[in-house]
């Protein structure tokens, strides 16, 4: 007998949800067909009483997005909050998602709130998300919250998507040259080694540090991938820490011309974050530990939290901000200007917008000087390689 979750409606319209033992779906689906119930969702539950799915792992960032921006759409046309989850669910791809949209239908149908219910999936619907849900709840703008969170959520994907192609092109093109220069170590020198041991003179320096390099790899190999391997996971290990982690986030904002880049995404993620909060009726101290919370770097999360210690004491939010080294002069501007007028969350949001810019700028300029750069690297690494095999034969061409 297999166990599924079903989700249906009686003919007097009440939608219940209750789990049945069957040999198979289409036994569930006769037993509820036969007492008229509309049948809104069956799903197959595993022996730990998850359900079943052939599809597993991480949500996408991307079908958050959509899925954020389809119940918002929905709301705001005045469906119901159940029937609204139900049907994204029944068009859901069957996997993580469709499995996590079955169990909100569940929670919802059993009396939980729309915020209760995400709460129960942090590593799906994170702090910031359920708290502007709870106050579109509270208020009753629910579908206006959703689409600024489809919003904030939307620039959020794409900038991710513009960091990370950055550093694509030089991940990828160190990994080659590191794959070449392995081959050239490992295959090509013994071979010269050969043709320059019938040589008689003594050798330049540089092939002999080549050929030394040579016979430690090729001899101690073994060794160098154990380091590395534990030189990995203790680094991993130390930066799990927190004065590890701190002390890395620490690095990054200090980074020679990356470092600029990060600050700057970092600034839009929390001008973006800290204005979608605010303009959803979250209070300005809650709003400042949830963007704390949601952080994801170290160095920014503790100007935040000091910043939050300072107003809850009656400070203005800009000067406690101002004594940081890491907020930009014009942002504590903008957010004491924000202060005055009373419109702080559409003063954060146009910062939010700037500093997005400012990032799309400098990722251009950087991936344009990447290339260069890149084939400078590579021509002195194997430039210098190849010019190290070839200087014995040089000298015996000129004793010849």
């Amino acid at each position: 007998m297999k166990s599924f979750r079903c989700t249906y409606r009686e003919p007097s319209g009440k939608i219940e949800s209750e789990r049945i033992e069957a040999d198979n779906q289409a036994e569930v689906i006769e037993l509820l067909s036969s007492k008229n119930f509309i049948i809104l969702s069956i799903a197959e539950e595993t022996s730990k009483g998850g359900l079943k799915s052939k599809k597993s792992g991480k949500i996408k960032d991307e079908d958050i997005v959509i899925f954020v921006r389809q119940l918002s759409t929905m709301i705001d046309a005045g469906i119901p909050l159940l029937q609204c989850l139900q049907t994204l669910s029944d068009q859901a791809d069957e996997g993580k998602l469709q499995q996590t949209l079955n169990a909100l239908v569940d929670d919802v149908t059993h009396g939980k709130s729309f915020s209760e219910a995400l709460a129960v999936y942090p590593k799906v619907f994170d702090n910031l998300f359920v708290n502007m849900v709870r106050a579109g709840e509270a208020g009753g703008f629910l579908s206006d919250v959703l689409e600024k969170l489809a919003g904030y959520l939307e620039s959020s994907v794409a900038l991710k998507r513009k960091v990370k192609s950055a550093l694509m092109y030089p991940t990828i093109v160190m990994s080659i040259a590191f794959l070449i220069l392995t081959l050239l170590i490992v295959k090509v020198i013994p071979v010269f080694e050969g043709m320059f041991s019938d040589f008689g003179a003594e050798l330049p320096l540089p092939t002999r540090v080549l050929i030394g390099t040579s016979h430690f790899i090729i001899g101690w190999w073994w060794l160098i991938i154990a380091c590395a391997i534990g030189l990995f996971f203790l680094f991993k290990w130390y930066t799990n820490t927190k004065r590890g982690r701190l002390q890395l986030h620490t690095l990054f904002f200090n980074l020679p011309v990356f470092g600029q880049l990060i600050r700057k995404v970092a600034i839009a993620k929390f001008t973006s974050t800290l204005a979608s909060l605010i303009s959803s009726g979250v209070s300005i101290i809650q709003s400042l530990e949830i963007v704390s919370e949601a952080s994801t770097n170290d160095v920014l999360k503790l100007v935040i939290k000091d910043a939050t210690r300072r107003t809850e004491k009656g400070d203005p939010i800009a000067d406690a901000f101002n004594s940081s080294p890491y907020i930009p002069k014009m942002v504590c501007k903008m957010i004491s200007i924000g202060e005055t007028t009373g419109k702080l969350d559409s003063l954060l949001a146009r910062v939010s917008i700037f500093y997005t810019e400012q990032v799309n700028t400098a990722v251009d300029g950087i991936t344009s000087l990447i290339e260069p750069v890149m084939i400078a690297i590579l021509g002195v690494i194997i430039g210098g390689v190849m010019l190290a095999m070839f200087m014995p034969i040089f000298k015996m061409s000129s004793v010849v």
